[in-house]
């Protein structure tokens, strides 16, 4: 790798052929559709929004404290209503690292109406891992080793001593240990900043086997068997098969879009997407996660939830100590604690776990299952640690979610429907619910709000979708659309994707099973680990 002293190579010329200057925007993907009106006045729209983020929280925490009972289940534990197999909980984690690489927008507000024309994308909209190699070993040095090839990794954290190879991220040395790396957002929790290292594991290690030692080519393979991975392992999963099949093409096809169209410019960040279809995941999100077999709890494992003393069975996501204590919950922004490294089997699946043992309970569910694709979230998204400045009712995911799409001015999911051509859900299909409980708070928020049967905020209407025609299992044909035909439209606009240069490649390393590479595929690679036992049989 040349260095940038006078008289090597100029400055960002190695990085010339993996990318390009382009004004990144986001913009509409349906421009000609009316924005979502929920009530005469801004005051309106806004108590309509709130009222229903209400509604949407799970609201189980309390009546368990109160009970006595933890407010999760132990692993060894299923939760058929809550729970969905079909979709690891990697996943959840996996599409917010996707979400981080092709999307950053820190310039919109809550506060007043935004043009998605006149805001910029600060990720390059390409699935290109821009948030892992940052601009380049000549621009970010500070990602790399010495050699300009490797990209640094930090410390080691893992579980078991006798492996010492599942590092932290690198980090500096202030006292609270920022992280080195191209997207700050990949530290915001210790799930997400550990699939960050597995990746910059995954290219040091194509690098070192794969490559020759070539930095270009070791990128080019780690962005198409990521490529990969998104297209035929996250889609069909999150897509179900019908739609995968319809826009995707399966594995051997080549996608159909037929409404996302950059009209032979740039590609560009559709507001429908980022804003509304893509934030399907917050309803995935599980309110406590083990990490390996010997981390599996909290320590306390008893913390405060409005007030009260709530007992976990497993690491929440998050709590609001002040100060935390370091081992009490996945809060990002700090030095991964030691022996919490993950286990990729607790994760993905067609994994073994590393030391079975006595520490894993008798039938331990995993890899954890995600939660089901549905209009609830789970008690601690009511609350972010972020958002503690904020007056209470900005603190709740979900009105946050609802409020940037109502600000972003974006479609109804009805105009949408109508626009895809797909029959739309009906205000008694959208507001009633399984949950006796929660099927007479909608009532009452759809009676005092009419609008909103007929304008239901797009992400809302996504949700509710999916929950009512696939058990949330998946997402629906609306959410499905927008999500396949982006994802695929990013790839066919970036020039350097493998369906733009080769779409008949197949992966092509050790790991991958008949021409087809998975996120267990990539763990196995990355840390050296035998192909699963049915790896002759699997498809």
């Amino acid at each position: 790798m040349a260095s940038s002293r006078h008289g090597s190579a100029v400055r960002g010329l190695l990085g010339v052929p993996q990318s390009s200057i382009r004004d990144a925007r986001f913009g509409r993907m349906f421009r000609n559709l009316p924005p979502a009106v929920f009530g005469e006045r801004d005051d309106q729209a806004r108590a309509a929004l709130i009222a229903l983020a209400a509604t949407m929280l799970q609201g189980e925490f309390d009546a368990k404290i109160a009970a006595g009972k933890p407010v999760d289940v132990p692993l060894n534990e299923p939760e058929p209503e809550d729970e969905n197999p079909d979709i690891p909980a990697g996943y959840t984690y996996l599409g917010q690292f996707i979400d981080h690489d092709i999307t950053f927008d820190p310039v919109s507000s809550l506060d007043r109406f935004n043009d998605p024309d006149a805001l910029q994308d600060f990720r390059t909209p390409r699935l290109d891992l821009d948030s892992v190699y940052g601009s380049g070993p000549d621009d970010q040095p500070f990602l790399y080793e010495e050699d300009g090839k490797h990209l640094l990794l930090g410390d080691d954290k893992d579980f078991d001593e006798a492996r010492n190879a599942r590092p932290d991220l690198p980090r500096n040395t202030a006292a609270i240990r920022r992280a080195l790396i191209g997207d700050k957002r990949n530290d915001e929790n210790l799930i997400v900043s550990q699939l960050h290292s597995l990746f910059l594991r995954f290219h040091n290690r194509v690098l070192d086997t794969e490559a020759g030692g070539d930095f270009l080519e070791a990128q080019r393979i780690v962005r198409w068997h990521y490529q990969w991975i998104v297209l035929h392992d996250f889609l069909p999963r999150i897509l179900g098969q019908e739609t995968y099949e319809e826009i995707i093409g399966g594995r051997d096809g080549f996608p159909e879009l037929t409404v996302y169209n950059s009209k032979g410019r740039y590609a560009y960040m559709p507001v429908e997407f980022a804003v509304a279809a893509y934030r399907y995941g917050h309803s995935q999100v599980r309110p406590s996660y083990a990490l390996n077999h010997k981390v599996q709890y909290a320590s306390p494992s008893t913390q405060l939830f409005h007030g009260k003393n709530a007992k976990f069975n497993r690491i929440p996501i998050f709590s609001l100590m002040d100060p935390p204590p370091p081992l009490a919950n996945l809060n990002g922004f700090r030095e991964l604690p030691d022996s919490w490294a993950i286990d990729w089997a607790f994760f993905y699946p067609d994994l073994e776990p590393d030391n079975p043992d006595e520490l894993i309970p008798e039938g331990a569910v995993l890899p954890q299952p995600s939660y089901k694709l549905d209009t609830v979230l789970v008690d601690p998204l009511e609350s972010l640690p972020d958002h503690q400045m904020l007056p209470p009712e900005l603190r709740s995911l979900a009105v946050l979610n609802l409020l940037r799409g109502w600000r972003m001015e974006l479609p109804s999911g009805q105009s949408v429907a109508r626009r895809l051509s797909i029959p739309e859900l009906t205000a008694e299909e959208l507001f009633d619910n399984e949950n006796a409980d929660r099927r007479t708070a909608r009532a009452k928020v759809l009676a005092e709000h009419p609008a909103l049967g007929t304008n239901t905020p797009l992400w809302f209407y996504i949700l509710r979708e999916a929950e009512l025609l696939t058990d949330g299992v998946h997402l629906g044909p609306v959410g499905g659309t927008i999500i396949a035909e982006v994802l695929a439209g990013l790839m066919i606009e970036d020039r350097h994707s493998f369906l733009a240069q080769w779409p008949t490649w197949r992966p092509t390393l050790p790991s991958a099973v008949e021409g087809h590479f998975t996120m267990s595929d990539l763990v196995r690679f990355t840390e050296d680990k035998p192909p699963p036992a049915t790896a002759a049989s699997a498809g």
